[in-house]
């Protein structure tokens, strides 16, 4: 009877380790779409656009963001005042389960500050978004434009 114990607490034991990996591993964050816009090789800074998604069960709030070529990444967003436009950062960003952060030409951007040698045409750049647990990672191809969408008009 108490080895047929000792077993039952080691698989249950077992199983909350696995069940704990699993609720740790539930913040996943899958980007779509992204790109950095080319500029001029004596500029430094440019933006990065396209969508994160939060496919977890739980909320990620994006503390910190890194990119390849810049000294510093940040979420900014475009605002209208009067007649001029103006960039706000935006801070620690966070993204609901099933949520979208879009990142646009025009609304919210990241902004990639500091670069010493602009990257060229057809480079990537690793973008790295960063929360307390957590670090997901995409190479986004550096390009004038955002590539067409695969829209469907019915």
């Amino acid at each position: 009877m108490q080895q047929a114990f000792s077993t039952i607490l080691k698989r249950g034991s077992i199983l909350f380790v696995l069940l704990a990996s699993a609720h740790h591993a539930a913040a996943e964050l899958a980007f779509e779409g992204f790109w950095v816009r080319a500029m001029p090789p004596t500029q430094t800074m440019t933006a990065a656009y396209g969508r994160i998604i939060n496919q977890g069960a739980e909320a990620v709030v994006i503390t910190d963001v890194t990119a390849t070529a810049a000294q510093t990444a940040t979420f900014h967003d475009s605002r209208q005042s009067g007649d001029q436009v103006r960039m706000v950062a935006m801070g620690d960003v966070s993204i609901e389960s099933g949520d979208v952060l879009e990142l646009s030409p025009g609304g919210a951007h990241l902004m990639l500050m500091g670069i010493e040698t602009m990257p060229a045409m057809g480079t990537t750049v690793e973008i790295c978004v960063h929360s307390q647990t957590s670090k997901f990672c995409t190479a986004a191809p550096v390009q004038r434009d955002a590539m067409p969408m695969d829209h469907h008009h019915h």
